[in-house]
Parts: structure tokens; sequence; C-alpha cells
């Protein structure tokens, strides 16, 4: 039931949207597994989202487009944001709003009329770009026309783009056609961060100079935490289906999880503290401990994925490798935790709810063995 076509052809990812339905319903939009193909002709009047090897988009969308697969083309037009993670990305279409495009080979021709993130081990941009460039790549080509600054991290930066902003580099390896730049080039370590620089009273270096950087870091987390829940998806999917039970069943079954989990966390410190103070209990408390931090760290993807699934359920849609429903909950999760006050307190709910689930869900498992063990000594 549970397939992982998807985890052998996604590259090294490290960035991934940081706004997932930005607008718009989950209800409203148009899910598709497998290979699609948009013809010219066609017109998609929804946010579209895609999982297959290869997609090709000729067509309109009218909203959003966010696609995982292998290869992805998108020739046609976009009327909202696209988010692309695939091998290769081609993109040579129309785009309304922003983009995020993670691939090992990115291609850009297209014209993007907001901010464009990109991560890759090949970048190739030489397009037409009305906002921003923000890139975290190996190598990175720049061509066309950007209206405001560019921002790249890469081992090696080559550009002959006429870029109407600054042009911050983090690396020491560029080619960069001066001339066609109307701001500030700002290349390599030692200018970047140079007395000279800092001492100059017209030179302002602000969190915003960074902005791409600082999102590249936060999609990294979430791409390594997507690829960790796939493989714990996979090698655990009838307990991946148990938990599940235990989270979106019922709001019962929720409230249950949650409130065993909120028990336990407050209550077990006392218990483990007595543990190791004994010396002898000592190894099995630190076993108690790692436990609970890696249901803290890790386990928190089975409650995402349970959240996706309650959505998909509810848009009677169907996803038996609970791949886009992990997806949904990372993505849910993100969004969410960009909110001062209610991230902290989302992320605690995060941890109750999967340590309850997992201990129900280990509770009831001994029960039923030890219903089968009694009357196995009645026989």
């Amino acid at each position: 039931m549970f397939k992982l076509k998807s985890i052998y052809i996604l590259p090294i990812l490290s960035f991934l949207l940081l706004f997932l339905f930005p607008t718009g319903k989950v209800s409203a939009a148009k899910m598709e597994v497998g290979d699609y193909n948009l013809d010219k002709q066609s017109i998609v009047e929804d946010d579209l989202y895609i999982s297959g090897d290869n997609v090709v988009i000729n067509g309109v969308v009218d909203g959003d487009l966010m696609v995982v697969g292998q290869n992805i083309t998108v020739d046609g037009t976009v009327t909202g944001d696209i988010y692309l993670f695939a091998t290769t990305v081609r993109v040579a279409g129309n785009i309304y709003g922003s983009g995020i495009v993670v691939g090992s080979s990115v291609y850009i021709s297209g014209t993007l009329r907001g901010n464009i993130y990109v991560t890759a081990l090949t970048a190739d941009l030489d397009g037409s770009f009305n906002r921003d460039i923000a890139a975290l790549t190996g190598t990175f080509k720049l061509g066309g026309t950007v209206a405001e600054d560019v921002r790249v991290a890469s081992g090696q930066v080559i550009s002959t783009a006429s870029v109407g902003g600054d042009f911050l580099i983090g690396g020491d390896n560029y080619t960069v056609e001066e001339s066609n730049v109307n701001g500030d080039i700002i290349a390599g370590s030692e200018n970047i961060f140079s007395k000279e620089l800092q001492n100059d009273e017209n030179f302002k270096f602000t969190k915003n100079d960074f902005l791409g950087f600082n999102i590249g870091l936060a999609i990294i987390n979430f791409v390594g935490m997507y690829i960790v829940g796939i493989i714990l998806i996979y090698s655990a999917p009838v307990k991946t289906l148990q938990f599940e039970k235990k989270i979106i069943t019922s709001w019962e079954e929720l409230l249950k999880s949650y409130a065993i989990g909120l028990v336990i966390l407050f209550t077990i410190p006392l218990p483990l503290f007595l543990l190791i103070l004994t010396l002898v209990g000592t190894p099995l408390a630190f076993l108690i401990i790692g436990f609970l931090i890696f249901l803290s760290v890790f386990g928190t993807i089975w409650t995402e994925a349970a959240m996706g699934q309650k959505i998909l359920q509810i848009s009677k849609k169907k996803d038996n490798g609970r791949f886009i429903s992990l997806l949904i909950g990372r993505s849910i999760s993100a969004v969410v935790r960009l909110i001062p006050i209610i991230r902290e307190f989302y992320s605690l709910s995060l941890i109750l709810v999967t340590v309850g689930a997992v201990f129900r869900t280990k509770y009831d498992a001994f029960t039923q063995s030890k219903k089968i063990s009694t009357k196995e000594k009645k026989k």
C-alpha cells in the first residue's frame, strides 16, 4: 500500500515552500497523482497539486501550482505561485506569482512577476524577473533582466544579466558584468565583511540582505524532516496507520492522545530523576529520555502526516502512501511556526499528541498480547 517512488528521484534538496496554500482552501484544490500533461487548450481554474514522475504544464493554471516529481516542464501560464520539486525542472512560461524551485538541474527562461527562490546543483536562469532572485546552488548562471536584487550563495556564479538592484554573492568564484548592475555588487566573504565596507557611512547591512539565505536555511530543515518522514512511513507503514487512528479517527481520540501525552511529559521527569539517582536504573532512564527526544524531534512527523490525511479525507481525496498527506501536514506546520506565541503552543501540542498516540498504541498492543497469552494458558 505504501509506495516510495519519489524518494529515489528527489535530489539533495534545500529549498521547499514556506507558504503552501497561501490562498484558497484545500477543498478547492485539484490534486493529481501520476504522470500529468496539461495541454495548451486546457485551463485549470483551481490550485493544482501534482505528484508524478513526469509532469508537463502547457495550458493555464488559474491558481497556485505545486508539483513533486522527477521531470517538470512548465511552458504555460500560472496566475498564482509555483512550487516545483524534481530532478529536472524547466520553466519557460508566464508566472504571475512568486516561485520556489528545487532540483538537481533547474532551467528558467520564462517571465516571473514575483520573487523567485531557487536551490539546485546547477541553475541556469535567463528570463524576465520582475522582483528579487534568491538562490542556493552549486553553479549559478544568470542572464536576462532582473528588476530588483539578486542574492546568491554558490560555488560558481556567472552573470550577464541586467540587474536593477544590488547583487549579493556568497562565494569567491564569480564573473559578473558590472556595467549591467545598477546597484552595488557585494561579492565574496572578504568584501562582504571588510572593515572598509563596514565603516562606510552609506553602507547598511540588514537582515533583509540575507532574506533569501534565511529562507533557504528554513527550507533545508523542512526538506530534511520531510525526507525523514518518508523514510519513517516507508519503514513502519503499519505503525503509521495505528498512530493515525489514535489521532484523526475522532475528536475523542485526538483529545485522549493529547491528554495522555500531557500527563506523561509533565509527570515523568521526577521518576526519571529518581531512576538516575539509583545508578542501577540510569541506563533505563537515559533510554526513556532518548525515546522521548526521538518522539519530540522526529515522531511529530506521524502527527503531521495524520493532519494532512484528515484534510484529504475531508476533501474526499485518497493518498494511500501518505506522501501528499505528509507534505500537507509539514506545510501547515511551517506556516503556523511563523506566527509568534502560537508557534510555541502548536509545537508543544504536536509533541503531546504524538507521545500520547504512541503510548496508547503500545499499550493496546501490550493488552492484546496479554489477552492472547492468557487464552493460550487456559488451553
